[in-house]
C-alpha cells in the first residue's frame, strides 16, 4: 500500500504502520455548485457514490471526475485523458497536500473536495453515497429515496454485509498469496452470491421492487466480474452468469441509462491488468472476454 505520513509519500509503506490516521470532518452542508467528487472508473467503491449522483440526477448539483486508469508507485495519477479539473494537479498526492500539507493516511478515491474552502470534506464512499442519497436529495432532478426511513437501519447493515463478503471480499481472493487464504476467501465470496441469488428469486432488487442504495453497493463488484474478477482475480469457483438471479438482478439495473453510462469496461480493464503488476507483471491487458451486455 502506499500512503502519507505528515504529508510524505511512502509508496511502499502499511496503514498499520502510522502512528495515527487523519480523518475528515468538516461539515458537509448540500449547496448547488460548492462540491466536486474525484473518483475512479476502475475502484467499485468510488463508483457508489458516482452512482447515486446519476441516478437521483444530481449531475449539476455537484461536478464529477475521474483519476487516469493507469495507476504506478506514485499513486493515482491524472492524464490528458482524465485530468484534474480544479487545479490541474498531477497526481491525487498532490490534491491531499493541498489540502492537508502534514496530512498522515491513505490516498485514495473517492474524494469528496470543497471547492470553497478548497479542502477535502470525506474519502470515505459508504459515508459519501449515504449523504449523497439522503442529505443531498432537495438538489436531486431524481427525487428517488434510496434509502427510505423505515429502512435505513436494515440497508446500512446489509451494505456493511456486502462490504464485507462481497466488494472487499473479491479483493481478498485476487490478493491472495497462499492456497489456504485463496481457498477460505473464495469460499466466503461464493457463498455471499449463492445467498444473494436466492435472495434475488424471490425479489427484484434487495429490497422489493424500488432500487435502494444497497443495489448501487452491490452493483459495482458485479459489473466488473466477468471482465476482472473472474479471470485477474482468479474469482472462478463459478461464472456470474450461473447465478441466475443475480444475473438478471444486474442485467435489470444497467438497463437504466443513468446506471449504465457509469460503466466503462475498457477503463477497468486498462486499470487492472495494467496496475496490479504483482499479480500481472508484465501489464498485459487481454482482448476479452466478450461482454454480451
Amino acid at each position: 500500500m502506499a500512503v502519507l505520513e505528515k504529508g510524505i509519500w511512502y509508496p511502499n509503506k502499511e496503514v498499520k504502520d502510522l502512528s495515527h490516521e487523519d480523518s475528515f470532518e468538516l461539515p458537509k452542508v448540500a449547496e448547488q455548485g460548492r462540491y466536486h467528487l474525484y473518483m475512479s472508473f476502475a475502484c467499485p467503491f468510488a463508483h457508489r457514490p458516482y452512482l447515486v449522483i446519476n441516478y437521483l440526477g444530481l449531475n449539476d448539483a455537484i461536478t464529477v471526475s475521474s483519476v487516469a486508469a493507469k495507476r504506478y508507485s506514485n499513486g493515482w495519477l491524472f492524464d490528458d485523458a482524465n485530468s484534474d479539473p480544479l487545479y490541474g494537479s498531477q497526481n491525487l498526492v498532490e490534491l491531499y497536500q493541498r489540502a492537508n500539507p502534514s496530512y498522515t493516511g491513505r490516498v485514495t478515491v473517492p474524494v469528496l473536495w470543497d471547492k470553497q474552502d478548497h479542502a477535502i470534506v470525506d474519502n470515505n464512499s459508504s459515508a459519501i453515497a449515504m449523504e449523497l442519497a439522503t442529505n443531498w436529495l432537495p438538489l436531486a432532478k431524481n427525487k428517488v429515496e434510496l434509502v427510505p426511513d423505515s429502512l435505513r437501519e436494515e440497508i446500512e447493515k446489509l451494505n456493511e454485509w456486502l462490504h464485507v463478503n462481497v466488494n472487499r471480499k473479491v479483493y481478498h481472493v485476487g490478493f491472495a498469496t497462499e492456497q489456504a487464504e485463496y481457498d477460505l476467501a473464495s469460499e466466503i465470496l461464493f457463498d455471499a452470491m449463492e445467498q444473494l441469488d436466492c435472495r434475488l428469486s424471490q425479489t427484484r432488487y434487495l429490497y422489493g421492487s424500488n432500487i435502494t442504495l444497497s443495489d448501487l453497493f452491490l452493483l459495482p463488484t458485479l459489473v466488473r466480474f466477468e471482465a476482472v474478477y473472474e479471470v485477474h482475480f482468479k474469482a472462478n469457483k463459478k461464472p456470474l452468469k450461473a447465478f441466475e438471479n443475480l444475473y438478471r438482478y444486474m442485467l435489470d439495473l444497467i438497463s437504466h441509462e443513468s446506471i449504465k453510462k457509469t460503466i466503462d469496461i475498457e477503463y477497468m480493464k486498462l486499470h487492472y491488468y495494467f496496475s496490479h503488476k504483482h499479480i500481472n507483471p508484465h501489464g498485459i491487458v487481454p482482448a476479452g472476454p466478450a461482454i454480451s451486455w
